[in-house]
């Protein structure tokens, strides 16, 4: 109603200013009639003061539900039969024209993003079949080939697999329904399958690793969660300390949470990049780290999001004496 009276406020100062003018001719004219000619601009003030407000109050009223029934309908032709019935207002016109042209341009736009996304991920399909024979080529002629050959070549494969996953996951965070499905399983195993994928790189490098941690079955996304944790492996190897590189994950429970801990004894993170590091496209102020993309920790941050995990940057260890990042998963 404030709103409202304020919309109004030019034509209430207008009437007002017209009832003056109205009282002063009648007291030059004749000022015995002028209390009655007060009484009667004063009752006629009211009474058209609150016609117009009722009026204008129902005229809101219907604008906004016609409006509220534009944006709502699907069908073209209930959106033409509305602008018709706007000729005479051709602001309202103007600005339902411009408002469906933006959602026909946003309706494009996500048809373009979901074509191609649907085109990433069956050309990531199609890239990891050849990749899935890598393995076992590698594994048919081990003899033929020198250790270091070998090695190089795991490493190769793990990376490919690693960046197509990585585009994989992207490509869904566009998606308007992220295929999630919760089950139970047992979060140590899910461990020991990622860190095996690195074994054979951890050889390479010289890098040690160990896992402490207890059988414990959590609900997730069995698939997702591996994801989150070889991205956080990725990261742990690929800057643990180069001469006595060491990678060690820590799993435990209390009452409220299972935590699980990636670390390493690398340089870490400095501390004017640590609230930064999970930010898409960041990639630090270190050397080493201008190759990277910045997309691994984003996409761990975005997909915990989607899992109700908590993941952050473990504050207990000081900098350049290790680096580690926590997963914390609901009970």
């Amino acid at each position: 109603m404030r709103r409202l009276i304020k919309r109004c406020m030019h034509w209430i100062i207008l009437i007002l200013f017209t009832d003056i003018v109205y009282i002063f001719i009648a007291w030059l004219i004749r000022r015995e009639a002028l209390k009655y000619m007060s009484l009667f601009l004063f009752l006629y003030t009211a009474f058209a003061f609150l016609a117009g407000l009722l009026a204008e109050f129902y005229r809101n009223r219907r604008d906004n539900a016609m409006l509220q029934a534009f944006l709502q309908a699907t069908d073209g032709r209930e959106k033409e039969d509305f602008l018709l019935s706007l000729e005479r207002d051709s602001a309202a016109r103007a600005l339902c024209m411009k408002l469906l042209k933006t959602q026909s341009l946003l309706n494009e736009r996500t048809v373009e993003r979901n074509e191609y996304r649907e085109y990433i991920e069956s050309w990531v399909h199609e890239a990891k079949t050849p990749l899935s024979l890598f393995p076992l080529v590698l594994n048919n002629h081990r003899e033929e080939m020198s250790p270091y050959v070998y090695g190089r070549f795991h490493y190769i494969q793990r990376q490919l697999n690693e960046n197509l996953e990585r585009i994989l996951y992207y490509a869904r965070l566009s998606a308007e329904h992220t295929d999630i499905k919760f089950t139970r399983f047992f979060l140590d195993a899910c461990v020991e399958e990622a860190a095996f994928e690195y074994e054979a790189f951890m050889e390479e490098r010289g890098i040690s690793f160990s896992f402490q941690g207890k059988h414990i079955a959590v609900l997730s996304d069995k698939k997702v969660v591996l994801f989150l944790i070889s991205q956080l492996m990725s990261n742990a190897v690929k800057y643990a300390d180069a001469n006595e590189g060491r990678v060690w994950i820590l799993m435990n429970e209390d009452d409220q949470k299972i935590r699980l801990g990636i670390y390493n004894n690398g340089e870490g993170v400095p501390p004017e990049d640590a609230p930064f590091i999970f930010d898409k496209g960041f990639t630090g102020s270190y050397p080493n780290r201008q190759k990277a993309t910045g997309m691994g920790l984003y996409l761990v941050r975005k997909y915990a999001e989607k899992l109700c995990v908590s993941v952050s940057l473990d504050s207990r260890i000081p900098y350049r004496e290790g680096f580690g990042i926590e997963l914390e998963f609901p009970i």
